[in-house]
């Protein structure tokens, strides 16, 4: 069990059932204890589930308390005991959390030298730091600030997917609008990009959109089919693509759902790349700042900063 001691071994606190029962305990027994009567009390009246800290090298422990109180003097300046659950990582260890980490006003407070002391005044800072500590959170601001920002982006991908799919932004319909979002992100991508006719392939074969970029070294043409869909999509777009008879080309799939594994094998073994719901609002949240004002608005998006 985790304690946590102060000292006194003249005095076993345990014995008694009330701050005054022991403090005239002290008295009777002719026990000076000067300026320290507060902190005996203190010490004493620490309740189940009080919050409770211990300063250590450049840090702070963080730990509940039980409430449970004992006595032994095998550790000298620490004989009378509280039991406490102190705040301890996956792996057991005690979680240490740096000085640096905490308010510049509750910093200056833990360097005062008196051996139990009230923080009252920074319970909200310490009980907000316990539970963010608990949960698997971060106990400095920028690392918290990071992992919330990521839950914050995570957030946004999904939403915008979802607006997407259930057609609730002003992108035009019938996919056509969609089309002109993968073109446009394209661009950004740096390839030139068109709409083939529809009678431009025979048959089954079918691609929405046509893109190219050439480089020194590395020249390259997508065809791309665009599937704007809620749920699932079926193998359909695969098998149009897979029709396309040009060996020279990448074929993707894009698509707003999800696939199937089944689809998802038939697109491997025609060489075909397959970008689902999540991989393309990550793809679109990558540009999104940079889209334009136009489509920007279409999607429903705010320039204006978001607060944490």
């Amino acid at each position: 069990m985790d304690q946590v001691g102060y000292g006194w071994s003249q005095m076993n606190f345990s014995e008694h059932s009330s701050a005054e029962s022991l403090m005239a305990s002290f008295h009777d027994r002719g026990i000076e204890i000067g300026r320290k009567g507060n902190q005996i009390r203190r010490f004493f009246n620490i309740c189940a589930d009080d919050l409770i800290v211990v300063p250590v090298a450049r840090a702070i422990l963080l730990a509940r308390a039980t409430g449970e109180k004992s006595f032994a003097q095998d550790i000298a300046y620490g004989e009378n005991r509280v039991g406490v659950r102190f705040l301890r990582g996956e792996d057991g260890t005690v979680k240490r959390i740096p000085r640096d980490d905490l308010s510049t006003a509750l910093e200056t407070r833990l360097k005062i030298r008196i051996a139990v002391a009230s923080l009252d005044e920074f319970s909200d800072e310490l009980e907000t730091l316990y539970a963010r500590l608990e949960a698997g959170g971060f106990s400095d601001i920028s690392g918290q600030h990071e992992a919330e920002n990521g839950e914050a982006v995570e957030a946004f991908k999904k939403s915008l997917l979802k607006r997407i799919q259930q057609g609730s932004t002003f992108l035009s319909g019938g996919g056509n609008g969609l089309e002109m979002l993968v073109m446009e992100l394209l661009k950004l991508e740096g390839y030139d990009v068109h709409r083939p006719s529809k009678r431009h392939y025979e048959g089954i074969a079918d691609a929405d959109i046509e893109a190219y970029r050439k480089d020194r070294f590395n020249p390259s043409k997508l065809l791309i089919q665009v599937k704007h869909h809620k749920g699932v999509t079926d193998d359909h777009g695969v098998r149009q693509l897979a029709a396309i008879d040009e060996d020279d080309a990448q074929r993707w799939l894009i698509t707003t759902a999800i696939v199937d594994e089944g689809v998802e094998a038939l697109a491997e073994k025609d060489g075909i790349q397959i970008m689902d719901g999540d991989d393309f609002a990550d793809w679109l949240f990558e540009h999104c700042q940079h889209l334009s004002v136009a489509t920007r608005s279409r999607l429903g998006l705010s320039d204006a900063p978001v607060l944490l």
